[in-house]
């Protein structure tokens, strides 16, 4: 018959206690490594990427509709829509500079893109604004 055995983590030094119940057994020489969790691919930053402009990869469908809706309520100097979700749609950095916001505050600023962008807003999991007056 085998004997029982029971665990214990210790922590501390990343070794696991085995302490079997017959026979009073006792090792310490199970070593379990630190979990390893992968990082998440590297991608550039929301301020670079509203700097870098000029290296931007072409836009998707959607994201040039939005562009447009943008275009069309604030005709910005600079703007920038990069869906940052991987692809799905879910999360988008937005960046935009424009005369519409001069004497704005920020969070008006803020609340006047939302407004535009309302019903596409809704269906997001989070979005990056960043507003400038020109």
């Amino acid at each position: 018959m085998l004997p029982l055995v029971r665990h214990r983590w210790l922590p501390a030094n990343g070794r696991l206690n085995l302490a079997a119940s017959a026979g009073g057994w006792r090792s310490r020489a199970s070593q379990i490594p630190p979990i390893q969790r992968p990082r998440p691919a590297a991608t550039r930053s929301f301020a670079a990427e509203a700097c870098n402009a000029g290296e931007e990869s072409p836009l998707n469908e959607y994201e040039k509709y939005l562009s447009s809706k943008l275009m069309d309520a604030f005709e910005p100097s600079k703007l920038s829509v990069r869906d940052i979700s991987g692809g799905c749609g879910s999360m988008f950095a937005i960046s935009i500079v424009s005369k519409a916001f001069k004497g704005v505050p920020m969070i008006k600023q803020h609340r006047m893109v939302n407004e535009i962008l309302a019903d596409e807003i809704k269906e997001w999991h989070g979005v990056q604004l960043n507003t400038k007056a020109d």
